[in-house]
């Protein structure tokens, strides 16, 4: 299969009228879309004889409906793309005809020719829009000068020629980049590069024009049809300013990119140009689509969120402050973040009844795949959906599907390198209008990070006599900063504290009868408290529920009197929860018992005391992904 791309001057002036021609094109069908620049380089009167010229290659062609006719689609760019008709819009060509009369102007700020090949690639020639296999495929491209961003009109020049495109580009004018215009042309160029600056020198590339479309070439059968899953996202057969059915779309959407020591600065850069193309085609508003933005290595940095509440271009401002960082792919941590702070956070503006989408570059592998997955999942469960962009040919494919949601062939998408991402810019812009608001975990705006789905009864344990007064203080501190992560006026949730372990010496009036009953005290052990918790702390008569989810968390002190009938105490408490998690401090024999007791990814050991501070996390982030992992 054949695409024919041809790049014409803007000021298109036809000397005289030619008379029209009888002998149509009748050989061979063809696909033509007409992508006329509408920039502001371009005056309205040489605009229109742009649609002139269209005219009059248009009724050239024998236009219908059956597969040995020729199908149009036509549309003008500047700084946005403004579809006008699409290939099964109109099935007679006087129709089509008239519908080039109501084209107008449209004063674009730029000039965006990358943005309008892809256009015409990832939405013109798609099926749904009217494309057809086997049929030869003809973009006509009118343009006067400099694209906006040269690289990327090259690239998307590439991708064509490597789908079997054949690339005329036809210049008119003076003020022109030679070399993009020879770029974007096949080889050789004398053959498919016009630079022609004469306006009468028209009529002769027209005829060339309808020569190479007349020709009967076999098409090839290895042309394939763009992806035409975004296509529902564009309105066929209307003559409108737009782009995307984003317009009024409600959604809090975050873009999560990659800042490690596998991405450079120029790619770092690449990455947010890609950003700021997808936005610039969202509906960006308060009261519409906001936008957020994190960076993510060892560490996640929040750049932008969506509760700022910021204009699109405010948002371009904003995000212009991202800086690249270094470090390791911890894409976990950035998916973890986004749940607990970017969407369910304390201080999150949540919006009732709106899509919430995240979108995902990263390169390379995540430090910790387990965990992306887990993360990915989490938040999904949570009424996220996720897009995963992967970038280059060190990506792990399998995670990139298991961080993205279902369908993978809708959420996960992949490009060979960076100068790449913007040639699926549309696409993914387009996927992202389509998501719907999700029945996920619901959370009220006030609401704390995380919160089980069913009655769950937790109960923190320690022994406080024996860790001594302030070393219990310490435990105290950590366990109140840990629950300020969750919401404990509901009766789902049920905390608990077992700490003490009370001497059995306490001797009421008139109960001794002997002074040997005052020589001794009995403390009760480590062990005896783990087994009272086991045997009576989840009852009923202690605040238990039947068909509860029961959750421990365990606090060991290097020091405390432990011995092997501890840790068998341990073990079996640990069986009778549904969930145990071990805080560890110190590098006791029994310690270590201990922690090869307890299960992966539930186990905190710290050296010392002073560092349970700056790990209230790791517990609050065991027990939410825990009461994800169960909804």
């Amino acid at each position: 299969m054949e695409i024919i791309f041809i790049t014409i001057a803007a000021v298109v002036t036809l000397a005289a009228t030619q008379g029209s021609r009888n002998d149509e094109c009748q050989i061979e069908p063809a696909d033509v879309v007409f992508v006329l620049d509408s920039s502001y380089s371009i005056w309205p009167p040489d605009f229109y004889r742009e649609v002139q010229f269209m005219q009059k290659v248009i009724e050239t062609f024998d236009i219908g409906e059956g597969n040995d006719k020729t199908r149009v689609a036509a549309l003008t760019y500047g700084h946005k793309v403004w579809p006008k008709f699409y290939l099964n819009t109109y099935k007679e060509k006087a129709q089509m005809l008239r519908a080039t009369e109501t084209i107008v102007y449209g004063e674009g700020k730029t000039t965006n020719t990358g943005d309008a090949l892809s256009f015409a690639r990832d939405v013109m020639l798609t099926e749904r829009a009217g494309a057809r296999a086997n049929v030869t495929k003809i973009v006509i491209v009118v343009t006067d000068g400099y694209s906006q961003k040269t690289w990327f009109t090259q690239e998307m020049a590439k991708v064509l020629k490597d789908d079997g495109v054949f690339l005329f580009a036809v210049s008119v004018g003076m003020r022109l980049d030679h070399m993009e215009l020879a770029g974007i042309a096949s080889d050789p160029d004398a053959k498919y590069f016009f630079n022609i600056d004469k306006y009468s020198e028209m009529s002769y590339i027209k005829q060339t024009i309808e020569n190479k479309i007349c020709e009967n070439r076999a098409a090839q059968d290895s042309w394939n049809i763009t992806d035409t899953d975004n296509f529902a996202e564009f309105k066929a057969g209307t003559t409108e300013e737009i782009i995307l059915d984003c317009d009024g779309k409600a959604a809090d959407i975050y873009f999560a990119i990659d800042a490690s020591y596998s991405i450079n600065q120029d790619n770092f850069g690449k990455q947010m140009e890609f950003i700021h193309g997808v936005v610039d085609i969202l509906d960006v508003a308060p009261n519409r689509t906001r936008v957020g933005l994190i960076t993510f290595s060892d560490d996640v940095t929040f750049v932008v969120k969506p509760e700022q509440k910021l204009s699109k271009e405010e948002f371009m401002m904003y995000s212009n402050t991202a800086k690249y960082s270094g470090g390791g792919t911890d894409t976990a941590n950035a998916l973890r973040a986004l749940r607990e702070e970017g969407f369910f956070g304390p201080s999150t503006s949540q919006r009732d009844g709106v899509a919430k989408i995240v979108i995902i570059l990263t390169d390379g592998l995540s430090v910790s795949p387990e965990s992306t997955v887990m993360e990915a999942n989490n938040l999904r469960k949570a009424g996220v959906e996720i897009f995963s962009v992967g970038i280059g040919e060190g990506i792990d494919k399998k995670e990139l599907i298991d961080i993205a949601s279902q369908p993978s062939d809708k959420f996960m998408l992949h490009v060979e390198d960076f100068g790449a991402l913007m040639n699926i810019r549309l696409k993914l812009a387009a996927r992202s209008c389509t998501v719907k608001p999700s029945d996920g975990l619901s959370f009220a705006a006030d609401q704390a990070v995380c919160h089980p789905m069913t009655k769950t009864d937790l109960l923190f344990v320690f022994d406080a006599l024996e860790i001594g007064s302030w070393r219990s203080q310490a435990v105290s501190q950590f366990i109140e900063q840990s629950l300020t992560s969750f919401n404990l006026a509901t009766d789902r949730l049920r905390v608990g504290r077992e700490i003490e372990n009370c001497p059995r010496g306490n001797i009421p009036l008139g109960g001794a009868l002997h002074a040997a009953d005052f020589g001794a005290v009995q403390f009760s052990s480590f062990t005896e408290l783990i087994q009272r918790v086991s045997r009576v702390r989840f009852s009923e008569e202690n605040g238990g529920r039947a068909n509860s989810t029961r959750m421990l968390v365990l606090f060991v002190d290097s020091e405390q009197r432990m011995n092997y009938e501890t840790v068998e105490a341990a073990k079996k408490l640990k069986a009778s929860v549904d969930y145990f998690y071990l805080v560890s401090i110190g590098k006791g024999m029994y310690n270590k018992h201990f922690e090869d007791m307890a299960d992966k990814g539930r186990t905190l050991k710290l050296n010392s005391y002073d560092q349970l501070p700056a790990n209230t996390g790791d517990l609050m982030t065991s027990i939410c992904d825990y009461f994800f992992m169960s909804f």
